[in-house]
């Protein structure tokens, strides 16, 4: 039973490598479904989850949590999950352990909350690849655990994303500066960490480097 934290620099590949590793280990690979089982456990949409994710690295959201009533925006928030349940695929409830329930709202501290316990739930399960989230924080000390951190020089981590998404050059820069930025963000508001302290790692790879099938090769010998 083994677990893998990737952390990227955004557009080193960090999904990549995370879906081939899961695939090659037949482990499950974690992403969006995190977000989701934390919305179903609050009872919020997806998006309002996402959202703490993006933007909301502050503390005035709980603040304003404590001292006003959010009856009409809890069951605002109930009926938009409601209508997206209905619309959904699937439920990944039985997919991912740990239960813990917050009716209808989420602030910033709820978010750091919910997010640590489902990532440690997930560390005592096995057998995943965590995609981002502080996985490399929140499990640090899991024994049996793989903390995998990604990197890539800048002009070519805005080549991958350029092709991508079919940016300009100029844009996919502006974006990924953006995004390597939010995350640093999300990390020192949330786990007061690094993302770029190389001790935190087991193992850091260079994608400019070593394409992703190498740089999975490397993991799945050190699982293996």
């Amino acid at each position: 039973m083994a677990v893998i934290t990737i952390s990227n620099q955004f557009g080193a590949g960090g999904p990549e490598l995370g879906r081939e590793l899961a695939s090659r280990l037949g482990y499950d690979y974690l992403d969006k479904e995190i977000i989701h089982k934390v919305a179903l456990e609050v009872n919020v949409p997806d998006a309002e989850v996402a959202e703490f994710e993006e933007i909301h690295h502050n503390k005035l959201r709980s603040f304003f949590s404590t001292i006003f009533d959010l009856d009409a925006l809890k069951k605002k928030a109930q009926v938009e999950e409601a209508e997206k349940a209905a619309e959904a695929k699937f439920d990944d409830r039985d997919s991912i352990p740990f239960q813990y329930h917050v009716d209808g709202w989420i602030d910033s501290e709820i978010y750091k909350g919910m997010i640590t316990k489902v990532i440690s739930a997930l560390g005592q399960k096995g057998n995943v690849v965590i995609a981002g989230r502080g996985g490399q924080h929140i499990l640090q000390d899991c024994e049996g655990t793989l903390h995998i951190r990604l990197v890539g020089n800048l002009e070519d981590r805005v080549a991958r994303i350029a092709k991508h998404k079919g940016l300009s050059s100029t844009d996919a820069k502006k974006f990924v500066t953006t995004l390597d930025s939010r995350s640093r963000d999300y990390l020192k508001f949330y786990f007061d960490c690094d993302p770029d302290q190389p001790s935190v790692y087991d193992l850091v790879l260079n994608t400019s480097r070593l394409d992703i099938d190498k740089c999975a090769d490397v993991v799945e010998g050190l699982i293996k």
